[in-house]
């Protein structure tokens, strides 16, 4: 039986290397002769071929994708609520849908089927690679948790308002498929050109022609298995992956469960553990992390897109910018008591009264409302020195970003604008064009719907403390907004965020009003982050020669699906568990909820016409705006005149990306990324350029895989039965990194303890 099969699949093999086209085969016979991607990384990574006979919308993709979307929207949305959130990222999709994909193109039926007078076949031949990306990307859209949930729990928490599941499922949708709209309108400036690389892509690209280099049908890369085109290692790509993900899964027990330490080497502090300055100066966890380093590769992974992956004149800005804004700015505005910094500690998103205590929301607010009298009588909102330079420095890259889009890609957008396609696009693009492209009016209609949708939530809820004009702002704010964020994320794969200009313009024009305001936010900022989500997803597809309109079906569904799961999620878990999101529901203590808690206090509650006006201490930051979009303009200058020298690879909106993700994430990440990076993508890239062009992009994938696998293997074996390590040096939870007061202030206190403790 055995044979038979096999048998079966090698004609399958046959007849679909028989439907190769001429183009494809002469890339495999003569890979010199062929054209390619003018970018180095994608030639690495991205065949110049494609099969347009490849099946694609097939009962595999569609019951695996919708499969793989409920079970990551599920349990992400669970593990959001845990004390240790737990994030199954789309990898773990990725690697399983290949083996289930290829048992069923071994088990399944080959008869044709008709329904409603359309025939089909359950299993059209061999497990293809446009069936993987689409699974994949489908099971993508559930791989990360909605922010518009993250309001529903806020909105229940804080502000003891709640809108049922109806209402909830409305925010859901309706902020997500906003998104789709203007990922449409993106193509042409962020899909179509080559120079938007989207080097995460490359990793998810490399793994897919890992895993079906053996199919001849589903194209071949320039750099043979055998290895001996540019390097002398002759171990296949295959191999390598399993090699390097059976390492990952090994190594990660160590960080993940047995010693955590390895999260962050903050060696300064243990020089003297009781030193209140080495804490704050050491802790790579909760300080500035001077010359601490991470071990963990989840760590990094959680908040940086892979040091492999991003292109090193984008890792040495952004590294420059993480040394200026934490190592160098923010201890100089904590230790001059800038901003009254030494009240509270170095390094935390919390929020505090004027005396150093915990800020107490109940003695400002009546009816979810900003009271004046009350607040004038009690005291302003403060934030930690750190917490109100990264503030600084979002707005500073934001203004950054609107000058480098403007001066160096201004004339492409112009061009892209008059016409999208244009005479110098690469060969990936001009083989997409042997598909049907995916009509304008589908996301103009779904933009339209989406929008009537966010217009019929607010209106229908009046605690929205939203009207229509508000939603069309939020729209107009996006609009402006997301090209110039996608084209910096298509060259660097780091986004930064919008959440503060969302917040600060409904501070303004609603002041005292936090449901209102988070709401706004999730219009204005989440509406930027799906679009570019969703526009990153359509590079994938056009690097794997995806028919667009098979895109935007699976994206769509997949989309629903997982709106409807995660929103049952939280619904159930909401109505289940007692005191949920308190120390009294552990381990359902929500940790995530904080940051956003925090937010919608200093922009919601106070406003920035409180918070930020000439008056008050923070001032300062709104000028950061504008020196960001000051200092892109004299480089771009120098590099006119020197286009040879150095100057031509500094770019000022990757140097403010440095700051990006502090805080919360922890300083020792950084340093790790960018060694990292610079061993791989500069010392390797031009010593050994075979090898890494080989094996650079496995690598990253292998090593988020073994991570991804054994965290589940972690968690669900031991941690979710409370089997927890025995407390030793390398593993101590009140101080992971051993630095432990890393959490008072200056004078030695750590008030939210304190109050804690006294409770």
């Amino acid at each position: 039986m055995d044979s038979a099969l096999e048998k079966k699949e090698e004609l399958k093999q046959m007849e679909y290397a028989d439907a190769l086209s001429i183009h494809e085969k002469a890339s495999l016979d003569s890979r010199e002769d062929i054209e390619d991607s003018p970018i180095l990384e994608v030639r690495a990574t991205v065949p110049p071929t494609d099969n347009p006979s490849l099946p694609t919308r097939t009962f595999r993709a569609w019951f695996l994708g919708i499969f793989f979307t409920v079970v990551l929207a599920f349990v992400n949305q669970f593990f959001w609520f845990r004390d240790n959130p737990l994030t199954i990222r789309v990898m773990v999709a990725q690697l399983l849908a290949y083996p289930l994909g290829t048992l069923m193109a071994r088990i399944l039926p080959t008869r044709t089927f008709s329904l409603f007078g359309q025939k089909f076949s359950l299993n059209p031949g061999p497990f293809n690679i446009k069936e993987h990306v689409l699974i994949t990307i489908m099971a993508n859209t559930g791989a990360t948790t909605f922010a518009a949930i993250d309001i529903i729990v806020i909105q229940e928490l804080y502000y003891h308002d709640s809108w049922g599941f109806g209402g909830g499922l409305l925010l859901v949708i309706s902020t997500q498929f906003v998104g789709y709209g203007f990922a449409g309108a993106l193509r042409r400036f962020l899909v179509r050109p080559a120079a938007m690389v989207w080097p995460v892509n490359l990793v998810n690209a490399s793994l897919f022609h890992t895993f079906h280099r053996r199919n001849p049908a589903n194209g071949a890369l320039r750099i043979s298995d055998s290895g001996d085109e540019g390097t002398s290692w002759k171990i296949s790509r295959n191999m390598f992956f399993f090699l390097v993900s059976a390492a990952s899964f090994a190594y990660y027990w160590l960080p993940g469960y047995i010693m955590p330490l390895l999260t962050s080497i903050s060696w300064i502090c243990w020089i003297n553990r009781d030193s209140l300055l080495l804490n704050q100066l050491g802790s790579g966890l909760k300080g500035i992390g001077y010359l601490s380093f991470t071990l963990d590769w989840s760590s990094m992974a959680a908040w940086l897109p892979s040091p492999l992956a991003v292109p090193f004149w984008a890792q040495a800005n952004m590294v420059a910018g993480f040394m200026f804004f934490v190592w160098f700015l923010a201890p100089l505005m904590y230790y001059t008591n800038s901003y009254d910094g030494k009240l509270f500690p170095i390094y935390n998103t919390k929020t505090y009264d004027q005396n150093g205590q915990p800020y107490d929301l109940t003695r400002v607010l009546v009816n979810n409302t900003l009271n004046e009298e009350m607040y004038d009588a009690y005291s302003p909102v403060r934030i930690t020195s750190f917490f109100a330079t990264m503030y600084g420095q979002g707005l500073c890259a934001l203004g950054a970003i609107v000058s480098h889009a403007l001066l160096y890609h201004g004339k492409d957008i112009w061009s892209r604008v008059r016409s999208a396609k244009q005479r110098d696009e690469d060969i990936h693009a001009r083989l997409m064009d042997h598909y049907p492209e995916c009509p304008d009016w589908w996301y103009a209609a779904t933009f339209i719907i989406a929008l009537a949708l966010s217009i019929l939530t607010v209106e229908l809820y009046p605690s929205s403390d939203m009207t229509w004009w508000h939603v069309i702002v939020a729209m107009v704010l996006a609009a402006i907004w997301t090209l110039p964020i996608g084209i910096l994320t298509a060259i660097t794969s780091q986004a930064p965020s919008i959440s503060m200009i969302s917040e600060w313009v409904f501070g303004v024009i609603s002041p005292g009003r936090p449901i209102g305001n988070m709401i706004f936010k999730t219009y204005g900022f989440i509406t930027v982050q799906q679009a570019i989500l969703f526009t990153q997803d359509l590079k994938l597809g056009h690097y794997m020669k995806i028919p667009p309109r098979d895109m935007f079906i699976f994206q769509m569904v997949g989309t629903l699906i997982a709106a409807l799961v995660s929103m049952g999620t939280t619904n159930y878990l909401m109505r289940s568990i007692e005191n949920i999101c308190t120390e009294a529901a552990y381990p359902f203590t929500c940790p995530s909820a904080s940051l956003f808690g925090a937010s919608s206090i200093v922009w919601g509650v106070i406003g920035p016409l409180k918070f930020l006006s000439p008056s008050s201490m923070y001032y300062p930051i709104v000028w950061f705006f504008f020196i960001g979009f000051v200092l892109p303009v004299p480089f771009f200058l120098l590099a006119r005149k020197y286009p040879n020298s150095w100057v031509k690879d500094v770019n000022m909106a990757a140097f403010m990306l440095g700051g990006g993700p502090f805080p919360p994430a922890g300083p020792s990440i950084f340093m790790t990324w960018g060694i990292i990076g610079f061993i791989f993508n500069f010392v390797i890239k031009r010593r050994h350029f075979g090898w890494w062009s080989k094996y650079n992009y496995v690598m990253s994938a292998a090593l988020d895989a073994g991570v991804a696998v054994s965290a589940l293997v972690i968690f669900f074996a031991l941690q979710n039965n409370n089997i927890q390590m025995p407390v030793w040096w390398g593993n101590n939870p009140s101080s992971i990194d051993q630095c432990p007061r890393t959490g008072e202030n200056w004078y030695g206190h750590d008030t939210y303890a304190e109050m804690a403790a006294s409770s």
